[in-house]
């Protein structure tokens, strides 16, 4: 028999599968956004119920011949148009930035990983991932390969890239959402190796800064050391937000600045091992959402809730959305709230879900819910 679930589409308890936990179940609405594709999707406003989404395609995890595509939507997030790819095929497109300035244009940034991690293979097989061995390292102290690129009609046409050389690190990976501050200035998070190598740090991560809508950029400021994939929201009250992927612990810390950004205090741990990266959203109600990939079981995505801007976090009634992942592979949660409350995270799965019998083992989907039902749960 079929346990009876909370319907958050129909506000009545019918049988279902089950899409939403935490002490109590529920069915949400899930769209497809894309599939046999859509690694790594960075979500963005584009108008009051219109998104852009940016994710990978063209190969798997890591692949030479992967690279990043755009897709819109105008009705919130339930239909989104067919991929257009920013950048051609060959060199590994992978972990994208993406923004949308003022000046209505999206703006992309992601790193070449084909000119600092693959070497030739001499039987054919075609250039292969080597990672950080001492020949790519080499290269990476003097090639750059992170890349700039606007679309100036919602992402159906793209700028020839132009690179953008980081005077803190070698290897410069973009990553989340591009934000505006108040004065129109650009914030980006980017991660990578120091130039200036110290034996117990991995990587650090930066804030980059664009004066001028996204054609230029510089201005780094050091966010924290030993930490990666790094995400940020401006708070009513003038805080910047951030929350940083640990490069030992494998979870996320929250960080806070009082300066946009110039000085940051010390992160303080907020999820388990295996539980990452993260997303902030600011909602309407003043709240503020953190969504993380979820590489423990069960594997999907969490939720926590903060209402009194980031300080603290309620980590017992952590809601797991979408808790149905295959495998390890998924993941990288992208949040954002329309004008009419809809909350929508995307994300990806590599190794099957419970939508896979529609939507293949992989896919992108788009998740619907909103605050006031998820008060039910909390």
């Amino acid at each position: 028999m079929k346990e009876k679930m909370f319907s958050l589409s129909e506000n009545k308890f019918v049988s279902g599968q089950t899409d939403i936990f935490v002490g109590k179940k529920g069915n949400i609405k899930r769209y497809l956004v894309c599939a046999l594709q859509g690694y790594f999707p960075v979500l963005t406003k584009i108008g009051p119920n219109s998104l852009a989404v940016i994710y990978r395609t063209g190969a798997p995890h890591v692949g030479i011949t992967g690279t990043l595509a755009v897709s819109t939507s105008k009705d919130g997030g339930k239909s989104w148009t067919a991929p257009v790819e920013i950048a051609s095929r060959g060199n590994d497109n992978r972990n994208p930035a993406l923004g949308f300035t003022p000046d209505k244009l999206l703006i992309c940034a992601y790193w070449k990983a084909g000119l600092h991690n693959y070497e030739e293979i001499i039987n054919g097989m075609g250039p292969e991932w080597v990672g950080d061995n001492d020949r790519s390292s080499a290269r990476q102290r003097k090639i750059p390969a992170m890349f700039i690129t606007t679309s100036p009609d919602y992402g159906q046409t793209w700028t020839e890239p132009h690179v953008y050389t980081s005077k803190l690190l070698t290897l410069a990976s973009p990553y989340g959402r591009i934000i505006t501050l108040p004065d129109g200035t650009l914030l980006m998070g980017v991660y990578g190796r120091l130039r200036q190598n110290e034996d117990d740090v991995r990587n650090i991560s930066i804030l980059l800064r664009s004066q001028d809508g996204g054609k230029t950029w510089g201005e780094e400021t050091l966010v924290a050391k030993k930490y990666n994939e790094t995400s940020f929201v401006l708070l009513p009250n003038g805080r910047l937000l951030a929350a940083c992927r640990s490069d030992i612990k494998n979870n996320v810390a929250i960080i806070f600045s009082d300066d946009m950004g110039f000085t940051w205090n010390k992160p303080q741990d907020i999820t388990g091992f295996g539980e990452y990266p993260a997303d902030l959203t600011l909602l309407k109600s003043g709240r503020v959402l953190l969504s993380f990939g979820r590489r423990v079981s069960p594997m999907g995505c969490g939720l926590l809730f903060s209402d009194d801007n980031g300080l603290t976090w309620n980590k017992n009634k952590e809601i797991l959305l979408a808790g149905d992942g295959g495998g390890w592979d998924l993941g990288y949660p992208s949040t954002v709230q329309i004008e009419d409350g809809t909350i929508i995270t995307v994300l990806y799965y590599a190794s099957g879900s419970a939508m896979s019998e529609k939507w293949g083992h992989v896919s992108c989907q788009a998740l619907h819910y909103t605050e006031d039902i998820l008060k039910y749960f909390l």
